[in-house]
């Protein structure tokens, strides 16, 4: 057997430059075994960074709502439908989106009473929020609003919803939320959004198919993808 260490070594050539002479593949293939090029690759990388610096998932280099004079979000003031509890702070509101727009949108969500919860507690709000115009982001590139819906917009609903939590997080805290749709036709869009904490780890992963119902008489602008 060989050992692990021995398929990770790598040679430095010209520049910045690496490569490997023990490459290893499987019986039944003959090149190189996919996951330990991906490995080779990342060793590669931490050849040329600091010694103590891991790869991760990190959040994208926003400021926390108020933080900054030039801060890019605002607090949307007419909130969710139906006075949501939830605090919400875009870049955009949506009465002013009427235009096409790529099929992103970035958000601070916050629960307003400050309550003491339960870490399960805390966990279930976490939960709820990942749904917050959650597939609004598939009729963006179309310069459709939501809120008020116009007349030829005749449904937006979500088909499922995946959500796997990977550290905790407390709402009473602003928690950012990325979302964007991977993928838009025949009137469905898949979405996913990642939802980071105040302190920026990633708390959560959530993945979503949407289907857009849209008066065939309407006249809509040509996608903005």
């Amino acid at each position: 057997m060989q050992h692990i260490d021995d398929l990770l070594v790598l040679e430095q050539t010209e520049g910045m430059a690496f490569v490997s002479d023990n490459l290893w593949g499987t019986p039944v293939t003959p090149s190189a075994f996919g996951g330990q090029l991906v490995a080779l690759s990342l060793a590669a990388a931490f050849k040329t960074v600091p010694e103590n610096y891991l790869a991760r998932k990190g959040m994208p280099d926003v400021a926390l709502p108020g933080s900054t004079s030039d801060c890019p979000f605002v607090l949307d003031p007419q909130g969710y439908p139906k006075a949501f509890p939830a605090m919400i702070w875009v870049t955009e509101l949506d009465r002013d989106h009427a235009t096409p727009a790529p099929p992103r949108q970035q958000m601070w969500l916050e629960c307003p009473d400050k309550q003491q919860r339960s870490e399960q507690a805390k966990q279930c709000i976490v939960a709820m929020y990942s749904d917050v115009h959650f597939t609004r982001v598939i009729v963006r590139p179309y310069g459709i609003r939501i809120a008020p819906p116009p007349r030829h917009l005749r449904k937006i609903v979500s088909i499922d919803h995946h959500m796997w939590f990977h550290q905790e997080a407390d709402p009473n805290n602003p928690i950012f939320v990325d979302t964007w749709c991977s993928q838009l036709s025949s009137g469905r869009g898949v979405v996913q959004s990642e939802m980071f904490a105040h302190d920026r780890r990633l708390v959560a992963t959530i993945m979503q198919e949407g289907r857009v119902e849209i008066d065939p008489s309407a006249q809509l602008p040509s996608p903005k993808l």
